[in-house]
């Protein structure tokens, strides 16, 4: 059994490996999204009926990010560096990734004369990186992929970024106001996210009203937002919140036995929670902990190769062509993380660092570079 301040205290924990997991499951779960239908369902959404693969992968992203974000402000205690490190994170992939769509994906697969592709604005919008983390623009290319069954979408899972950027300021918000400086604030701060997820906030134009609670994200039963004030809930108790895989397996046992009743749903999401927080904290399985960190990489260049692939080979069922996109998904993610979000990181620290040697003194310094400043989403 262990307390999961423990595991928000030092590095020795699994976040990574479920981050890894998460990815994975998205990938996966579109796999039956993008390819022709074959007869087969994602067997999570089939025998469940109300979530599949994918939705929980977003949902374990945002638990996490809830987590590792809030302990990420508590940590340094300084509003400049917590934005800093959290652009660093969160946009040098993205911007990345919108190049790679305009550059490689575009040219390779439009539909159009190529000088009618670069000519037309369309395409060059697809560049403007703001619209895209705050406005809940997608990357929809001039000619690209308009045969495919998913559509002209180059990468769906960008709908979820918005939100995160909006979760992330949230806890700037909260914790500027001094809340996350104790954990019954950490608390209160989770709840008035919960508050704010109540509004329905349009940032183009601006409109700001009461949450239709009847809408959910296409092909999900739930929200993810509510995971990551679930996160930061789990900050402010992580002295009470004790983790033991006996529990985890008790929760599930649960579920089994009700998940004919309408308590099912509700019941699942309970062990689902306990379970993450179990593999991310168990010294089991601390060995297959991913020494890199490609899980945002592979969720956003996971669906634009499926799409091509797609594109390329329709009649493919979904398993041959989850085998041919896995390793270009893999060499993309790579690349991601070893060419440009490690290197943003490492050079944002430094500088973030040597900032806080001045204002903080080594004590801030230290806290600055300890922290595990990776949470995707």
């Amino acid at each position: 059994m262990n307390l999961l301040s423990h595991s928000l205290s030092r590095n020795g924990n699994n976040f990574d490996l479920v981050r890894l997991c998460a990815a994975i499951a998205v990938v996966y779960s579109h796999s039956f999204l993008i390819q022709s239908r074959d007869g087969t369902h994602d067997p999570i959404a089939a025998s469940l009926g109300f979530d599949g693969a994918g939705s929980f992968g977003v949902y374990a992203f945002f638990l996490l990010s809830g987590m590792l974000v809030t302990t990420s402000f508590v940590r340094q205690r300084s509003a400049l560096r917590f934005v800093v490190l959290r652009i660093a994170r969160i946009w040098p992939a993205v911007a990345a990734g919108s190049l790679f769509a305009v550059f490689a994906i575009g040219p390779l697969f439009t539909a159009l004369p190529l000088s009618t592709y670069f000519h037309l604005h369309a395409t060059w919008a697809n560049l403007d990186n703001f619209s895209t983390l705050v406005l809940k623009r997608g990357w929809v290319l001039p000619g690209v992929f308009e045969h495919n069954r998913f559509g002209p979408d180059v990468c769906a899972p960008l709908w979820t970024l918005p939100l995160e950027v909006r979760c992330y300021a949230i806890v700037l918000v909260t914790g500027v106001a001094g809340l996350l400086s104790t954990n019954r604030g950490i608390v209160i701060a989770a709840l008035l996210g919960l508050v704010v997820f109540g509004l329905h906030v349009h940032l183009d134009p601006l409109q700001i009203g009461l949450r239709d609670f009847t809408e959910k994200p296409g092909g999900y039963s739930f929200w993810p937002e509510p995971f990551f004030m679930l996160g930061m809930l789990l900050v402010g108790l992580r002295e009470r919140v004790r983790i033991d895989g006996i529990a985890a397996l008790g929760l599930i046992g649960v579920f089994l036995v009700f998940h004919d009743t309408a308590a099912a749903q509700s019941l699942f999401y309970l062990a689902f929670v306990y379970a993450v927080l179990w593999v991310g904290t168990t010294p089991l399985l601390r060995r297959w902990v991913p020494r890199h960190d490609y899980s945002y990489g592979i969720y956003l260049y996971g669906f634009a190769i499926q799409q091509c692939v797609a594109a390329v080979a329709p009649q493919l069922d979904h398993v041959a062509a989850l085998a041919v996109a896995a390793p270009l998904i893999v060499i993309c993610a790579m690349l991601s993380w070893h060419g440009v979000e490690r290197p943003a990181l490492a050079w944002c620290r430094r500088h973030v660092a040597r900032q806080g040697t001045r204002v903080n003194g080594a004590g801030g310094t230290h806290n600055a570079i300890a922290s595990r400043d990776t949470a995707l989403n």
